[in-house]
């Protein structure tokens, strides 16, 4: 609800149009009821004038039903929209470390589909929430007009239906959540399995994952008759209850014809008011299975709105950062605590040169990497970028000073263009092409039929390991920023044309500190430094 401030006025007028619908529908039995009784009685011009009625409150509900469903569409929509921007502007500046513990599927859900949920529930249930209550407190005052004990008697059931509903609220949840964890999973596995057809396929793995396949399905129906059969008892409860007292007054009714203490119009408007007594009590189990739904996806989305978040600070001046230095001092730091990946680790990085870090795989390169772009919480010791005007801790700020290309493919579905142009939009078309043959990615650019503007799918489809490495060099390069950060980004590449691109990292005009994580001589070559990183210790090795 904090969230859905934005739409609260239309929230009202959709839930006091619901309420007027809600109004006119107890109205109609009174109408019935004396339409009813003018007919029985022979007189004319009161039938005339109910049934003109009648037929005028049907383009008043035409009108008011129209205006509720665009007002509805609309405040929907936005709220939707509204909740999905924050909960992602939540985990966009989350903590890197806290969310990337969820599996992408498990955010992915939590962004679309709890989203919808929530907003749903604010919506339309809120709405059906509303529409109810004044449908039964109306009803049942119109219910008590015409008869004070059918109307007392019908309500004694509340309390039972309360404690009820109670009841089939908390079974319910647990149901729910035990669907949303199998949904999850069940989500997660084809995403990655349809990231990861080429695996599959090569190592002839279809028919076990259709097996795993079948067995998420064959969970996902177990839980889904679950719940279908607790909603089945709960309706044969509430149902039965409802058919017992509705058994009570029908009969009460008729005896009263009989004798003549009631008109057959009262009885018809009466049977009418008893179902809209008795109707938002029969619909608690469904607005409870809303609600309960949107609770434990509010919970969910929570849940990621209160993941720790980056600290920012706006005092940091990065114009006087522009030929950086940056040391680590003493730094240690381990995901867990037992196991150390870095043990008192120093080292200085200074402008224009460029340092190898080389090492065994998992001794923590890339976790180095990952400190100097703030993006795990510092442990122990100090990491400082220092120019002649200025020494500061390293913070996320300090990311607007650097250029980065990680390991794999990391390129986005659109064009060769906006990939390359991705964290530079102001570059100009020649600043374009310049980043492009730097990277020695041209080449291959302007002989496709549409070059620049080429699309590629995701991951870079369409383009080969070497080729969606050269763009990503490329989008680097562009930036143009004080620090370049390679992280094994020449390993899909032949060996001239990874020597071709080092050499373009040395003659880079802005003339960047450079750290290059590699394996592969040629880069070693043009280095000015190589750190060797072994069993959490760096040492300087000589080339």
């Amino acid at each position: 609800m904090k969230h859905s401030k934005g739409v609260l006025p239309l929230i009202a007028l959709t839930s006091t149009l619901s309420g007027i619908l809600a109004i006119i529908g107890v109205y109609s039995a009174f109408l019935s009821k004396s339409l009813v009784d003018a007919a029985t009685h022979g007189q004319m011009e009161e039938v005339i004038k109910w049934l003109a009625i009648t037929a005028g409150l049907y383009f008043v509900r035409l009108a008011i039903n129209s205006i509720n469903s665009i007002a509805s569409t609309y405040s929907s929509t936005r709220l939707s929209n509204q909740l999905q921007k924050k909960v992602y502007h939540s985990l966009t500046y989350s903590e890197w470390l806290a969310q990337s513990k969820y599996h992408s599927g498990n955010l992915l859900t939590r962004v679309t589909r709890d989203v919808s949920t929530v907003s749903s529930v604010i919506l339309s249930s809120l709405n059906s929430l509303i529409s109810i209550s004044v449908t039964f407190i109306s009803s049942f005052i119109a219910l008590y007009y015409i008869d004070s004990t059918i109307a007392i008697f019908t309500v004694i059931a509340t309390p039972t239906f309360l404690l009820l509903s109670k009841f089939y609220s908390r079974r319910l949840k647990a149901i729910y959540n035990e669907q949303y964890e199998q949904n999850t999973l069940q989500r997660s596995f084809l995403q990655e399995s349809i990231q990861n057809l080429m695996i599959i396929k090569t190592f002839c793995s279809e028919e076990q994952n259709f097996k795993t396949l079948d067995a998420h399905h064959r969970e996902y129906l177990r839980l889904g008759l679950k719940s279908t059969k607790f909603s089945i008892l709960s309706s044969v409860v509430f149902g039965t209850m409802s058919y017992f007292i509705y058994f009570i007054i029908y009969g009460i009714s008729v005896l009263k014809i009989t004798t003549g203490a009631m008109s057959f119009g009262s009885m018809t408007a009466m049977l009418q008011l008893y179902y809209k007594v008795t109707g938002p009590l029969k619909s608690a189990a469904s607005i409870a299975k809303s609600f309960i739904g949107g609770i434990a996806a509010a919970e969910r989305l929570m849940e990621l709105e209160n993941l720790p978040h980056e600290t920012f600070n706006d005092e940091i001046n990065l114009e006087i950062m522009n030929k950086p230095t940056i040391e680590f001092k003493h730094i240690a730091f381990s995901y867990t605590d037992n196991q150390p990946i870095l043990k008192d680790i120093s080292f200085e990085i200074t402008p224009g040169e460029t340092v190898a870090l080389v090492g065994p795989s998992g001794e923590g390169k890339t976790t180095i990497i990952k400190l100097i772009l703030s993006l795990l919480p510092l442990k122990s010791g100090k990491i400082l970028i220092k120019t002649n005007h200025a020494i500061q801790n390293l913070t996320r700020e300090h990311r607007q000073l650097i250029s980065y290309v990680p390991q794999g493919n990391t390129l986005f579905s659109g064009t060769i263009r906006e990939n390359i142009q991705f964290g530079t939009p102001e570059a100009t078309e020649e600043q374009i092409i310049v980043a492009a043959k730097q990277a020695y990615a041209w080449d291959f650019i302007e002989k496709l039929e549409l070059g620049l503007d080429t699309p590629i799918g995701e991951k870079g489809l369409g383009l080969s390991e070497g080729q969606a490495q050269r763009v990503a060099i490329a989008r680097a390069f562009l930036r143009q920023k004080p620090i370049l950060i390679l992280d094994e980004a020449t390993s899909a590449l032949d060996p001239t044309t990874e020597l071709n691109i080092l050499n373009s990292v040395k003659n880079l005009s802005h003339q960047p500190m450079c750290l290059i994580i590699t394996h592969r001589p040629a880069a070693l070559e043009i280095c000015d430094r190589i750190l060797k990183l072994e069993s959490g210790h760096l040492t300087e090795i000589n080339h």
